[in-house]
């Protein structure tokens, strides 16, 4: 019989480990079709030129993200919930 967590820890969750950290810069896309989210996201890269000369700056997509409409309500609210991290209580600094 598989060990039980203790009492009070988050439970495991599959490919935590794995999983593809995802760092964007803006959505450059979306939409919505058939009960799909649609977005895309973007970052800037630089690439190298020559010695002393300034990088190249390019846009490339890192990411396609698709979901059904509840996955964007759950992620809308993770945003917000963010978000009020950034807002001090009244009288603290902020994060």
């Amino acid at each position: 019989m598989p060990d039980k967590p203790a009492a009070g820890s988050p439970p495991e969750v599959e490919g935590s480990i794995e999983a593809p950290i995802l760092y964007f810069e803006t959505v450059s896309a979306f939409g919505v079709g058939a009960g799909v989210g649609r977005m895309t996201l973007e970052m800037v890269v630089y690439d190298p030129t020559e010695p002393g000369a300034l990088p190249l700056a390019r846009r490339r997509v890192v990411a396609h993200l698709r979901g059904p409409l509840p996955a964007f309500e759950a992620l809308r609210s993770a945003v917000n919930q963010i978000e009020a991290m950034l807002t001090p209580p009244t009288g603290d600094r902020p994060n």
